[in-house]
């Protein structure tokens, strides 16, 4: 693994707001950025103009870096202009950066956000943890430069974490990342209820719903507790609550810089896929969301 982190870029809206975002991570973590322009030649369409296309394929990835050089003048850039398969070329770059970058397009506040077939096959396939940025999310310190774009806000880094088996990958990068950013974390914990209590709220007793919700509490605390004492400057808000895990997790993101959620990595003969609360984090939280890959 290099110590860089990796965007994808195609010149788009939200591709501009990945750029932005990822500079600003790049100089937290004290990494390079690789800008990934990733091309498909097409020599039959009849329409092409090979001299036109050539001098957009060279000039996407220079303005980007232009640009960088401007705003962000310490920071060390690599220009990366593939020709292939987009999805196929970032998933190979997965296996030797430290996090990559794609930009998401939002479609309004009940829609949510598309997330679109490379970034959806992407996030399920990579080796590195992936950041999707929505080009909607602005930050205080983006704001104050002269060109503001989009970026973490100064809120908490929620974390969403399922104690069947909790992952010490997620729980060190959203750790290093509330740490990174001088904020505090939000480990969030929701339950459900046994099934023989969930016929009707008058199936359940009060006592018993309490003393569940004490025991769940409990093993976030557990599970939180050894990065609690590896990272003692984060302040960490512990919440656990029974529902619908996927609502809880994006209201409970709505006023955060950063959602970290998980993606469990499946043997090659299951395929690969994003679990329902990773796939609804995507499509309709707020902040930039990362997808930790983890066994």
């Amino acid at each position: 693994m290099t110590d860089t982190i990796a965007v994808g870029f195609d010149g788009s809206a939200e591709s501009q707001a990945a750029i932005d975002w990822a500079a600003l991570e790049a100089e937290r973590q004290g990494t390079g950025l690789r800008l990934v322009h990733v091309w498909r030649w097409q020599p039959h369409a009849s329409a092409a103009d090979p001299d036109k296309e050539h001098e957009w394929i060279a000039r996407v990835p220079r303005e980007a870096a232009q640009r960088l050089a401007e705003h962000h003048p310490g920071l060390r850039v690599e220009q990366l202009s593939v020709p292939g398969v987009a999805a196929d070329v970032l998933v190979e770059l997965t296996e030797e950066a430290r996090l990559l970058v794609l930009g998401s397009r939002a479609l309004g506040r009940a829609s949510g956000f598309l997330l679109g077939s490379v970034g959806q096959e992407v996030t399920a396939r990579a080796r590195c943890p992936v950041v999707m940025v929505r080009a909607s999310f602005q930050d205080e310190e983006v704001r104050e430069s002269r060109t503001p774009r989009v970026g973490p806000s100064p809120g908490p880094v929620v974390v969403g974490l399922d104690l069947v088996k909790p992952s010490r990958a997620i729980l060190q990068f959203a750790f290093e990342a509330a740490a990174l950013r001088g904020t505090g974390l939000r480990a969030v914990h929701v339950w459900k209820l046994p099934a023989v209590f969930t016929y009707g709220p008058r199936m359940i007793d009060q006592t018993q719903r309490s003393e569940l919700g004490r025991r769940e509490h409990q093993l976030l605390s557990t599970a939180v507790l050894p990065w609690r004492e590896e990272y003692p400057q984060v302040t960490v808000d512990e919440q656990a609550a029974p529902g619908n895990a996927s609502r809880h997790l994006i209201e409970r993101a709505d006023d955060a810089s950063l959602l970290v959620v998980g993606r469990r990595v499946q043997r090659p003969a299951l395929g690969t896929r994003l679990g329902p609360v990773t796939q609804a984090a995507l499509h309709h939280a707020t902040p930039p969301v990362a997808v930790v890959p983890h066994i």
